[in-house]
């Protein structure tokens, strides 16, 4: 009998040992010494402006000076060029990868040509959207009007080949006009865009 209740006494006591330290673990895990720190996750497209197509439109003029635009509705065709890490573009690295590929600066926007006629724009993704030597930014935009260009479907392989090289240099991620990362369907989408522009263009030029 004694051996039963000594048996007895010992499990009961495990069992008091493993109550207390329950619930004494349950207080310190909802005490103030176990709470998660919560950092907020910087958001590398903050600044960038959230009216892309006003930018292009009110920095670039496209319906002043384009003579197609009175005649079609515009076709804007945007990419962003944004740094993956948001640190800022060296301006005079970026002035210079701009004149190597021949693009000209002008009215604070550098306007890319082939064969003297204008096929796209690149333009300051931040406020105030124009460039100059003090311009501090991890974002630029590349802009074309579909409607205003000889061949919509070389226009957007260019700004595609643009983006990839400046992308490579830059360590930037390539988006569409909402900044959202492009994607092989996105492409397609506006390839298809394109072929649609061309086939319309064909048709006015013929009428």
């Amino acid at each position: 009998m004694q051996a039963n209740s000594d048996i007895y006494l010992i499990g009961l006591s495990i069992i008091l040992f493993l109550v207390i330290t329950f619930f004494f673990l349950k207080k310190i895990a909802s005490s103030n010494d176990l709470k998660v720190k919560i950092e907020e996750i910087p958001d590398i497209y903050e600044g960038v402006e959230d009216d892309i197509d006003r930018i292009a439109q009110s920095s670039f003029n496209f319906s002043e000076q384009s003579k197609a635009s009175k005649e079609y509705e515009q076709e804007l065709i945007i990419f962003n060029l944004i740094s993956m890490d948001a640190s800022l573009y060296d301006i005079d690295q970026l002035f210079g990868f701009l004149s190597n590929y021949n693009a000209k600066l002008r009215n604070g926007y550098f306007s890319y040509k082939n064969n003297n006629k204008e096929i796209f724009r690149v333009a300051n993704a931040l406020k105030p959207g124009t460039f100059d030597i003090e311009t501090k930014s991890h974002a630029i935009l590349l802009a074309a009007d579909l409607n205003d260009v000889d061949d919509a479907i070389l226009t957007v392989n260019l700004m595609l080949d643009f983006a990839t090289q400046f992308s490579e240099n830059f360590h930037a991620s390539i988006c569409d006009g909402n900044r959202l990362p492009l994607t092989k369907q996105m492409i397609s989408h506006i390839k298809s865009t394109a072929q649609e522009a061309s086939r319309l263009k064909q048709v006015s030029d013929f009428a």
